[in-house]
């Protein structure tokens, strides 16, 4: 079950959205949990202020931080796992792939701005900020229904056919195809053939196509974030979608010990940018330490929303698709919700064995199949035998012309994936 947490000085404002159709059913069959704190109970004087005058002069009313505050450290002291989210016209822009990574939370406290704006420290006591878009609202309110529904309908028994959410406009970065119901001919306007054939294959490739075109003519700047090159957007054939995992736990260190290594920027930009290069669908750094997933968070914010979003638009691009998780059961989990299909794991490692799969067979899977790829890299001295046994496929070793085996993990992360997915 997912809990939400939302403080608000307006409660009831939540009642409607909450009270009917499918964020209602979840709530009754226990999948999710809704609880409205009212910040006014956190207030300590007989008015129950919780704003007051901006220093400095202005317009308007600022929100105070010792009742916002307060309401938040009550939550986190009943929900210690919980992730804080401000909601406010200067976090990063809400999307399919965040509602996704929220939906991977277990305990999500959201907190509603009013007025002009909130006391700027207390953004010290959040663990992100959100908006769900570049318009101005009354306050945090309608945004948070808007985020609880986009996150809740990507929980397993929300909606109705499990398929549901996997086959849903933005779930692999596309724009939905066209939909059709009886009658067959309405004001001779027909359903096309191909729908009514019963040949699934050409179905699920004639609505890709149609995902496609869709997004090419309403919504272009999707394509690049799907990995799609607008040119030849009208010659894409289907192919397994592929994501990249890199662990840092379980790793071993030089010993053989197993081991937590740390995050670096490096590896999450240079993978990132290599992914976007060959059209991978998502990159997950996994780790269960969060305060490095904390650093993560901030490594890609800044290029996702912040300065570095501004002046270096392709590392925008490129940084889009790091994800943040746990471990690689996480990622699998992720992927599965995603796609509708748990991926195929592919694990890679330096130290020879047998039962290697060939770069050459690993290739012709990707072209063969539609089932999605995890292609797993490892940090510190590589996987644990026990990822290692968890995978599909171990893919053979790098080899060079020397006697030197020791590429840092970016530069092995490149070299695969240009003899995967390359064009030559």
């Amino acid at each position: 079950m997912l809990r939400f947490t939302v403080i608000t000085i307006f409660p009831q404002m939540l009642a409607s959205p909450l009270g009917h159709s499918i964020l209602k059913k979840a709530q009754d069959k226990g999948l999710i949990r809704v609880e409205r704190v009212d910040l006014r109970d956190y207030t300590d004087d007989r008015h129950r202020s919780t704003d007051d005058t901006p220093y400095g002069g202005g317009q308007g009313m600022v929100m105070k931080p010792e009742p916002l505050v307060a309401a938040i450290e009550r939550a986190r002291s009943q929900q210690p796992s919980a992730r804080v989210i401000l909601l406010t016209p200067r976090g990063r822009v809400f999307d399919q792939r965040i509602a996704r990574e929220f939906s991977r939370q277990r305990e999500i406290v959201l907190v509603c701005g009013r007025y002009e704006g909130i006391d700027e420290r207390v953004s010290a006591f959040v663990d992100d900020e959100i908006s769900i878009g570049d318009y101005t609202l009354s306050g945090g309110e309608p945004a948070a229904a808007v985020v609880i529904d986009a996150v809740a309908r990507l929980l397993p028994g929300v909606l109705g056919n499990e398929n549901s959410a996997a086959e849903e406009s933005f779930t692999d970065g596309l724009l939905e195809y066209p939909q059709y119901t009886r009658p067959e001919d309405f004001r001779g306007m027909k359903v096309p053939e191909v729908l009514l054939s019963g040949d699934h294959e050409r179905i699920r490739q004639w609505r890709r196509q149609k995902s496609i075109e869709a997004t090419r003519a309403r919504r272009p700047d999707l394509l690049a974030k799907a990995g799609i090159d607008v040119k030849d957007a009208d010659r894409s054939q289907p192919r397994a979608p592929v994501y990249l995992a890199l662990l840092h736990h379980p790793v071993y260190d030089k010993n053989g010990q197993v081991v937590t290594t740390a995050v670096t920027n490096m590896d999450i930009h240079d993978i990132s940018r290599a992914g976007r290069t060959y059209g991978v669908r998502g990159f997950f750094v996994a780790t269960p330490v969060k305060p490095l997933q904390k650093l993560a968070l901030k490594i890609i914010e800044h290029w996702e929303s912040g300065y570095g979003s501004q002046y270096n638009a392709t590392r925008k691009e490129a940084l889009a698709l790091a994800r943040i998780c746990d471990s690689l059961d996480d990622a699998i989990i992720a992927i599965e919700r995603e796609t509708g299909a748990k991926p195929i794991l592919v694990a890679t490692t330096a130290r020879p064995g047998p039962d290697r799969a060939s770069f050459t067979a690993v290739k012709d899977m990707l072209q063969r199949q539609t089932r999605p790829f995890l292609i797993v890299f490892g940090t510190g001295w590589g996987l644990t035998e026990t990822i290692l046994s968890q995978a599909d496929y171990t893919l053979e070793s790098i080899e060079g012309s020397a006697d030197f085996n020791h590429l840092s993990v970016r530069s092995a992360a490149a070299i695969i994936l240009d003899r995967l997915l390359g064009c030559r």
